[in-house]
């Protein structure tokens, strides 16, 4: 590739590390972390797999917080917006650590977490490589995106031996103090001026700049397309090791294959990203994203060797690794940087009311059979729909100008 290209990254490395450690250390880092806490919780309190379920369901919350998240980005800029969130985070870890034992209580604690967390997602840090990255764009977004699944490889074994030493309550507290000291790091370096100022291609007016966006038919596409790709997230995050460990996979075991699952997160996110600054974002997008299919259908087959559970969620961790730079990229090459974060927003709503919808469907099919393999093949067959309707972009969906190898 030419020296421009690789030149972005060496020119803005200080804002994108920032970006990345920001965003791996927000609340997305808890879709690696929190199905650890999932099986100490059941065994203690005795609470039913199908109500533990309906925690996904909390995502809807998204549908509302995330479009304000963006929206304040564009407003206040980056740094202000992460600086709240960051400070206001580990309550949630705290609350959860003191929690007596109700479920409702334990669900109260999961709004509390989504409000403030809402602050330290996506439409927040990649707004700093839409300003910062032309050529390189599709592959910043891949690093920034890279956070969650990179610090969740890490933490994931060691928390879950903290937690069979030391406990559950004290995991949570250590998690809440992880997430401050780096999330304040990443805050303290990040650009203040990032996201304070418009251009000129969108009006400014929050009612005009929803016109611009609602006119736009590529963000009715990634719209459905990320609610239905996102169904089965839910199965995802706060189940995939009980999912495993139903399977037959062995507590120590379970946990190693999360991080496998964070890997895979890993290496789609550069894989997808590089493909996207070379080749059709519509294509890269509905072969992706069809992946996770191929993953769940292993999952709820009779096979359930170790080698078959770590290629299942490997796929799956691949496909989870491409969404966030696909989605990223899209909005980035459709509309201006005035409403970047807004429509960013808009679709992380729909990736959030996408897990939510699932955690309900995943309650009620467990309520129903007992089974996560009636779940795994609805959310094999909704994945591949949603994948396909990526298709309908055609070549608009990429500029000229995005550099080829």
């Amino acid at each position: 590739m030419g020296s421009a290209y690789w030149g972005e990254l060496r020119t803005h490395w200080r804002p994108l590390l920032a970006a990345t450690m920001g965003l791996g250390f927000g609340i997305g880092l808890s879709a690696y972390t929190m199905g650890l806490f999932a099986p100490k919780l059941i065994a203690e309190f005795g609470w039913p797999k199908s109500q533990f379920a309906l925690l996904g369901s909390m995502g809807l919350l998204m549908l509302i917080a995330q479009p304000i998240t963006g929206r304040l980005t564009d407003r206040f800029g980056v740094r202000a917006v992460s600086a709240v969130g960051v400070l206001a985070g580990p309550s949630a870890y705290i609350a959860f650590a003191m929690q007596p034992g109700s479920i409702r209580a334990f669900f109260a604690i999961a709004v509390l977490q989504i409000v403030v967390g809402t602050l330290t997602t996506s439409p927040v840090y990649t707004r700093i490589v839409a300003e910062r990255f032309e050529r390189a764009r599709g592959l910043a977004f891949s690093i920034v995106m890279t956070g969650p699944p990179l610090v969740g490889a890490v933490i994931a074994p060691l928390l879950g031996r903290f937690i069979e030493s030391d406990g559950w309550r004290n995991g949570y507290l250590l998690m809440g103090g992880i997430t401050m000291i780096f999330g304040l790091i990443a805050v303290l370096m990040t650009p203040p001026h990032i996201g304070v100022h418009q251009d000129a291609d969108v009006p400014v007016e929050p009612k005009a700049g929803y016109g611009v966006i609602v006119r736009n038919p590529a963000f009715w596409v990634l719209i459905v397309g990320m609610i239905l790709v996102n169904i089965p997230q839910g199965l995802l995050s706060s189940q995939l090791k009980l999912v495993l460990m139903d399977s037959g996979a062995q507590s120590q075991t379970a946990t190693w294959l999360i991080s496998v699952f964070a890997i895979g997160v890993m290496v789609g996110r550069f894989a997808c990203g590089l493909s996207l600054d070379r080749m059709e974002p519509h294509l890269v997008a509905a072969l992706t994203l069809s992946m996770p299919a191929i993953g769940m259908m292993l999952m709820a087959s009779p096979f359930d060797s170790t080698i078959v559970l770590a290629l299942s969620v490997g796929m799956m961790g691949l496909a989870q690794g491409a969404e966030g730079d696909i989605a990223a990229y899209l909005v980035s090459r459709r509309f201006g940087l005035s409403v970047f974060s807004l429509v960013m927003g808009l679709v992380g709503a729909a990736i959030a009311g996408g897990a939510a919808l699932g955690s309900l469907t995943l309650s009620y099919t467990l309520g129903l059979w007992g089974s996560y393999a009636p779940f795994l093949m609805i959310g094999a067959c909704v994945t591949i729909m949603g994948a396909a309707l990526f298709l309908t972009l055609g070549h608009g969906s990429r500029k000229m100008e995005a550099v080829r190898a």
